[in-house]
């Protein structure tokens, strides 16, 4: 069964913070909207969308969403990642998802081979499928079976708590890496080994930082 994508979003003017050292404003808004939407293209070959939602307090990010075609979920439940990973699995199941995929918007280099990859190893197995960061210490996937419930403990620490809370629901870990998964951008020496970045970067106060 191919599974539903949940995309979690935070507002363009907030996401990434702890990249305001090196980029300007309109850098990181730029930076962050380009992560969107290569996502939902990415989305578009696999698993399609219909099969694709975002949630989002930000109008922006849900404007460009259902620009986009796939299903959006306004976040009621208040801010952070873990709110809205529970509020997004709960609506998206209600609207017909079975197996969903919760994935961070931020992997520049993901391929629509990957997420095929990921719903394979699903197959394969009966547990949660959990993807870490490069590493290892942070989630950036997770894969939950139709009646898999899991307490969401993204932050410091995210892989080993997702780890046991699969286990604390009944459902094995099935860890899955892959680079391409791992790979996010979360602070400035990420932006140095994107090779990305500049490209993205052109024009904003960005691209200076970069090549500095």
């Amino acid at each position: 069964m191919t599974p539903w994508l949940l995309i979690p979003v935070k507002a363009f003017d907030s996401g990434k913070s702890r990249l305001r050292t090196v980029l300007a404003d309109d850098a990181r808004r730029a930076l962050n909207e380009f992560f969107l939407r290569r996502m939902l293209a990415t989305a578009r070959q696999f698993p399609g969308p219909a099969r694709t939602a975002v949630i989002s307090e930000c109008d922006r990010v849900l404007r460009i969403a259902a620009a986009c075609g796939v299903q959006t979920v306004r976040q009621t439940s208040g801010p952070g990642l873990n709110r809205a990973a529970a509020e997004g699995m709960a609506k998206v199941r209600r609207r017909g998802a079975r197996a969903v995929l919760l994935i961070a918007s931020d992997l520049p280099t993901l391929r629509p081979c990957d997420l095929r990859e990921l719903a394979d190893r699903a197959r394969r197995g009966s547990g949660i499928v959990i993807c870490p960061d490069r590493h290892r210490t942070g989630t950036n996937a997770i894969l939950l079976p139709r009646d898999a419930r899991l307490r969401f403990r993204f932050g410091r620490g995210s892989f080993l708590g997702h780890c046991s809370e699969a286990m604390r629901a009944g459902f094995p870990p099935i860890v899955h890496f892959n680079a391409r998964v791992a790979f996010d951008v979360d602070s400035p020496q990420d932006l140095v080994l994107w090779p990305g970045a500049r490209g993205v970067l052109a024009g904003t106060a960005g691209a200076r930082a970069i090549n500095a």
